[in-house]
């Protein structure tokens, strides 16, 4: 046999090798060693889960955690997520990528960033899903801010403190102001005063408004006489609130007979039927409308009791007159009730119930009762009742 002719049998040989190879290759399609995209298989874009689209993130609690809906494969071989986070929506800036994130097994992958973000600015984030050789699209990109929240602390109550007796049965109750850091709004401090050290014999619940340095209320009821009682406050703005205070105690001091009570007048009927404008239909309004109709009920020099029956009169008439506007408002329930919240009630804005406070600084008879619309969506006691009978807003 010539040289050549042996060189001639050998070549197909080899190439049927070669062949063969490419063969087992491709049977396999789990193996690490598969290279490119596999014919046939389609993985689903994982949906983003958290943080949704235009979320504000407090700077205290980062990390941030992206979370994304799993994402499904038709293919052998096992997912992995890619997560990226930029600060534009094009991504040319990113501040953090990780890839291998093994998926979760509630159907839901999390990763948590490593690092804070930087505060006061926006970012977006997205995510994809891996086998190897083959990959979904990205998700759409989801824009979240990571925000400075403003921190008020506890205030420190003044006096009287150390179940000292008090020079009368109408004392005057002193805090020094509350020690705050980043933005907050204007304060306002809740003093409650009770007969027991639990808070569940509540005598008086004031919130006054912040005052230079000291922020302080003379209770506008004659208490009990020899009597050892209760108090606390905290400072809040619409956005966060202080813990309460260390509790307090005092005594009053013993007379031979404590002054009565005088009996309140019963309120007059107020005027029913929609204004010349139209029923209000904002807060605003609606403190406007309530202002204008219900003088009477605003004055000051008034008994508490009487004070306490003008604003659940007012209550009343602005909860029925915003529903005849259209707005979703309700009685709350104090603490979660029975009792209702004289001064303070229940809005459904954008889907979820907040607390609204109503009467500014409504216990202290000695000035008008102001009216207002202060929202605290940050309330988390807030407890809707519905109001009843339904007004009928003709």
């Amino acid at each position: 046999m010539s040289p050549n002719r042996l060189t001639l049998l050998v070549f197909p040989f080899a190439a049927l090798v070669f062949v063969g190879c490419e063969a087992s290759k491709s049977a396999n399609p789990t193996s690490p060693s598969v290279a490119g995209p596999i014919a046939g298989v389609n993985i689903t874009t994982p949906a983003p889960v958290s943080p949704g689209t235009g979320s504000s993130i407090p700077a205290k609690d980062q990390p941030v955690t992206l979370v994304v809906q799993n994402a499904a494969t038709n293919g052998q071989r096992p997912i992995t997520y890619r997560f990226e986070v930029a600060v534009d929506a094009e991504f040319n800036t990113k501040v953090a990528t990780r890839e291998g994130v093994e998926p979760g097994g509630d159907g839901k992958t999390s990763y948590r960033l490593p690092d804070a973000l930087a505060p006061d600015r926006t970012y977006y984030w997205r995510a994809k899903a891996l086998d190897g050789a083959n990959e979904s699209a990205f998700s759409e990109a989801v824009s979240f801010a990571v925000v400075n929240i403003g921190e008020i602390q506890t205030p420190v109550p003044l006096s009287p403190v150390g179940a000292s007796t008090t020079s009368n049965n109408t004392p005057e109750f002193r805090v020094r102001n509350a020690v705050r850091t980043g933005p907050v709004g204007a304060v306002y401090y809740t003093f409650e005063v009770s007969e027991n050290e639990s808070f569940s014999a509540m005598i008086a619940i004031v919130t006054v408004p912040e005052r230079a340095t000291e922020t302080k209320f003379t209770i506008n009821q004659a208490l009990r006489s020899g009597i050892k009682f209760y108090w606390r406050v905290r400072a809040f703005d619409s956005n966060v609130a202080s813990a309460w205070s260390l509790t307090q105690s005092f005594v009053t001091p013993k007379v031979t007979a404590p002054p009565p009570s005088p009996s309140p007048a019963p309120p007059p009927p107020g005027p029913s039927g929609p204004p010349a404008g139209g029923w209000p239909r904002t807060g605003d309004e609606v403190v406007a409308w309530a202002t204008s109709r219900y003088q009477d009920r605003l004055v000051a020099g008034v008994s508490l009791s009487q004070r306490q029956a003008n604003m659940a009169y007012v209550r009343d008439r602005m909860i029925e007159a915003g529903i005849c506007g259209g707005m979703e408002l309700a009685w709350n329930l104090k603490r979660g009730g029975p009792e209702k919240s004289i001064d303070y009630l229940a809005y459904r804005k954008a889907g979820r119930w907040i607390g609204v406070d109503i009467g500014s600084a409504y216990d202290d008879t000695s000035i008008r009762l102001d009216l207002q619309w202060m929202e605290n969506p940050g309330d988390s006691l807030v407890t809707p009742a519905t109001y009843s009978p339904a007004p009928s807003c003709r």
